[in-house]
């Protein structure tokens, strides 16, 4: 039986500004620790003799990247000389004419992809690999490989940096469904550009998207890291891939939505946010010090208080490596001044009443009470913030 094993990545965006974070030293740790993300990688290859290490698109970032960190990766590149690098530019690292992917000397086992008319034929692994999207959009080399002769007794690759199946929209970077690229028979379809994990698979052919490595961004949150896998093919020509996906973050985005209603000064909404920081996942950790918080207090509080967000957001700083406070809170209504309305806000407040004195749960009562709420909201504005 042949085999042929591969690391698949993608979406490190070397040298990224994080400017979102407003914190140069915040900025430059988090782009040190896209470096590390890149040296494990490289430590896992060595470590796993892997054949093929895949880097699917964007692996930094053109507008910004340096010199010195384009010389770091080519160091890290040869250091793992007996594996081949299969590189395929995306749209933040495109291949522009002064790119560094073409005025670097890269080492022998490096390969840039550039053109779907031209496949690489790893001969040690007998492997061919196909690309899409570089030099065309990827509906234009789409027409390239029904026309090729895949060779089935060998190993087959595809890499393609784009969207799939997302709305087809003007300003989507190559897209296309993952029932068009399944049906092109390859035994691994390897992904990038979107930055969360997704799978796909058919009788013959396993596709994957690995995600960023790191996450970048508030709707990137869950696991990230990288794929590694195993190409088997046996001498009747069965073949087989088994993969496993490697969490390798060194942090963490969480959006949390805190409910405040009742609270009335900041220290209560301190406290109200942490106990949920500390029911939030397994176990009560606490805010994790090494992430990344997007915490939304929402809720119904009282027309006299307004949350100082600066003040609550810096008293939470130490706890964590960055967090940002939203306030989406609504005042709160005295319902008590609609109890003999004869209309149908007094009504509905003494319906509400009445099913919260025959509600023993507490959780249950509290519902209620924002039910009332949002229902006073409605017929008072004709509207639900």
């Amino acid at each position: 039986m042949k085999q042929v094993s591969f690391l698949h990545t993608a979406d490190l965006h070397l040298d990224a500004p994080f400017s979102s974070l407003g914190d140069e030293a915040k900025a430059c740790k988090r782009r040190n620790e896209l470096e590390s993300c890149l040296c494990r990688i490289i430590q896992r290859v060595q470590e796993a003799g892997i054949n093929i290490l895949i880097i699917s698109g964007d692996l930094f970032e053109d507008k910004y990247i340096k010199g010195s960190t384009i010389l770091k990766i080519k160091n890290l590149f040869t250091e793992i000389y007996n594996t081949e690098i299969v590189i395929i530019p995306g749209n933040h690292d495109l291949l522009r004419e002064n790119s560094f992917y073409r005025t670097t000397v890269w080492g022998s086992n490096v390969h840039i992809l550039e053109d779907s008319k031209q496949v690489l034929y790893l001969e040690k692994y007998n492997t061919c690999i196909y690309n899409l999207g570089v030099k065309n959009n990827v509906r234009m080399d789409m027409e390239q490989i029904p026309g090729m002769e895949i060779a089935r007794e060998r190993f087959n690759i595809l890499l393609l940096h784009g969207t799939v199946d997302m709305p087809f929209e003007e300003d989507n970077y190559n897209s296309i469904t993952s029932k068009e690229l399944l049906s092109l028979n390859m035994d691994y379809i390897a992904l990038g550009h979107m930055h969360c994990y997704s799978e796909f698979k058919n009788e013959s052919t396993v596709m994957v998207n690995p995600g960023s490595p790191e996450p970048l961004g508030f709707d990137e949150e869950g696991e990230h890291g990288y794929v590694q896998g195993l190409l088997s093919i046996s001498e009747d020509c069965k073949k087989q891939c088994d993969i496993r996906f490697i969490e390798d973050a060194a942090r963490h985005y969480h959006n949390i939505d805190v409910n405040i209603s009742g609270c009335s000064d900041d220290s209560e909404v301190i406290e109200k946010i942490c106990l949920v920081g500390q029911m939030d996942g397994v176990g009560q950790f606490s805010f994790r010090e090494t992430d990344f918080y997007k915490i939304t207090l929402t809720g119904f509080i009282s027309k006299n208080y307004s949350p100082d967000i600066g003040y609550i957001q810096e008293t939470l700083n130490s706890r964590c490596f960055y967090i940002k406070l939203r306030n989406q809170t609504s005042a709160k209504f005295e319902y008590e001044c609609y109890l003999e309305d004869p209309g149908i806000k007094g009504e509905f407040v003494r319906r509400i009443l009445d099913l919260q004195e025959g509600e023993g749960s507490q959780e249950k009562r509290d519902t209620l009470f924002l039910a009332m709420q949002y229902g006073l909201q409605a017929l008072e504005n004709e509207r639900v913030d």
